[in-house]
């Protein structure tokens, strides 16, 4: 699932774009750092209040000159509700903070979590920004047909320990 995020632009953001621009270099966002303080964000922050995980953009794409999307994988042994999020230049700026009271997600420690965001910068120059990613293809899509394999997998798992639990049933009534 995919959520439209506004976030706010950091005035460092905003900033490290700019002075892109004047030398004719784009802004790459590489990172998305991922905290648990929920809260109003302010353009003057330079990082999050309290950041549990940063992990490397797997995939992106521009979606049009002021939306890009991209993805990433939250894995490890953290636990936490995800109420704040970064995204990182590649320089170590954050471009754009987004953060609230209430969780978007929780980042278990038994499972990963796959993040996917249509970000939204309107208040940035046209193409101003792109996504520096591993390439690794993060897309719900793409494993759409491996997810129902194992759905199905499962499904058939559970009717034969059902069919298994008759059996038992009738063989113990006599």
């Amino acid at each position: 699932m995919s959520n439209a995020l506004i976030p706010v632009i950091t005035t460092r953001g905003l900033a490290a774009v700019f002075n892109g621009q004047n030398t004719g270099v784009n802004a790459e966002i590489t990172h998305i750092a991922l905290g648990d303080h929920g809260r109003t964000p302010s353009k003057n922050e330079v990082g999050l209040v309290s950041e549990k995980m940063r992990i490397p953009i797997a995939d992106g794409e521009r979606i049009d000159e002021h939306q890009i999307h991209v993805t990433g994988l939250a894995d490890g042994d953290k636990e936490f509700w995800v109420h704040e999020i970064g995204f990182i230049l590649a320089d170590g700026t954050m471009l754009a903070v987004w953060s609230d009271t209430d969780p978007l997600a929780y980042k278990s420690a038994e499972v990963p979590l796959l993040l996917a965001f249509d970000l939204a910068l309107e208040a940035l120059p046209a193409d101003s920004v792109i996504i520096k990613s591993t390439g690794a293809n993060l897309s719900l899509a793409a494993w759409g047909e491996q997810l129902a394999a194992v759905a199905a997998a499962n499904v058939d798992n559970m009717a034969r320990h059902v069919q298994l639990l008759f059996r038992v049933n009738d063989i113990e009534k006599g």
